[in-house]
């Protein structure tokens, strides 16, 4: 997440969609990640996982879209707590995502859905997500 938000030459949504497709690339292991820690015999994995998500992604997210208000696209007088409450939300509706066929309707909704919301957490245009998702890769994952 650091990197990608001091990533230069790209615009706050175009971040946000490489954090997507970053966390994307758990499910592509052979064994997944996400897959294992959601195992029941893991739940103590599972709860320390969820513990650190926070600590480590709200500044880089805040600061992404700290970097959308100053770019005019995205508007909320909260990056810190948007970046919380947007962790929080996600985590809810994506959540089985990793269990999911990639491309499934079921799939596209959840993403979809996240990204709707999102949009309206930031103030941001509809769809601006979703067509920098389809532009940056989302193809690749039968999203459309």
């Amino acid at each position: 997440m650091d990197s990608i938000a001091n990533e230069q030459g790209l615009n706050a949504v175009e971040k946000l969609v490489k954090y997507f497709l970053f966390s994307s690339t758990f499910r592509d292991d052979k064994l997944s990640i996400m897959q294992y820690i959601h195992e029941e015999r893991n739940a103590h994995l599972h709860l320390k996982f969820e513990r650190q998500i926070p600590k480590k992604t709200v500044k880089p997210l805040a600061k992404i879209i700290t970097q959308g208000i100053e770019e005019k696209i995205f508007y909320t007088d909260y990056p810190e707590e948007t970046a919380k409450a947007f962790i929080g939300v996600s985590a809810m509706v994506l959540q089985g995502i990793y269990h999911i066929k990639p491309g499934s309707e079921e799939y596209k909704k959840k993403l979809l859905a996240t990204f709707y919301i999102l949009e309206k957490m930031l103030g941001a245009k509809q769809g601006f997500i979703v067509n920098t998702f389809k532009k940056l890769g989302g193809k690749k994952y039968a999203f459309m």
